[in-house]
């Protein structure tokens, strides 16, 4: 499975992503936030 890294402030538009990829078959990770998403990233 592809994992994919959503990073969205809007919580509204960051949860219609995720549900949108996670119903493509993708592992989505997902934060509203830049630092936090860079932290995962590096994971």
């Amino acid at each position: 499975m592809q994992k994919i890294l959503v990073i969205e402030d809007e919580p509204t538009v960051r949860e219609m992503l995720v549900l949108n990829l996670r119903a493509e078959g993708f592992e989505v990770l997902e934060t509203g936030d830049g630092v936090e998403g860079l932290n995962l990233a590096r994971e």
